[in-house]
């Protein structure tokens, strides 16, 4: 399936000002093998879902959203926290390099 990605000009603009990721970027994640949860931290009035993977040696954290069955809303993107890093590492590599 060929995905689509969409965002918010100005979210993006924010999102790249605040964690120096743009949207764009962040898209590789989709790429390569991902981990993925349900954000339930709060109700946002959609499902959202975060995603750990990496771009190149780098692990990222992507907040996103499904419009329709192919296109990805991008809400937030930035490296992963130390945590979440080694989450994906022992999830995907079996340690926690």
């Amino acid at each position: 399936m060929d995905l689509a990605f969409e965002w918010d000009e100005r979210k993006a603009n924010a999102n790249l000002k605040k964690h120096l990721v743009s949207f764009l970027t962040a898209a590789a994640v989709f790429e390569n093998e991902m981990l993925e949860r349900i954000d339930d931290r709060e109700d946002y009035g959609e499902v959202r879902w975060i995603a750990l993977g990496r771009i190149d040696e780098e692990v990222y954290r992507v907040v996103y959203t499904w419009r329709g069955e192919d296109v990805i809303r991008m809400i937030s993107a930035q490296k992963a926290s130390r945590d979440e890093r080694e989450v994906y590492h022992r999830a995907t590599f079996g340690n926690a390099d």
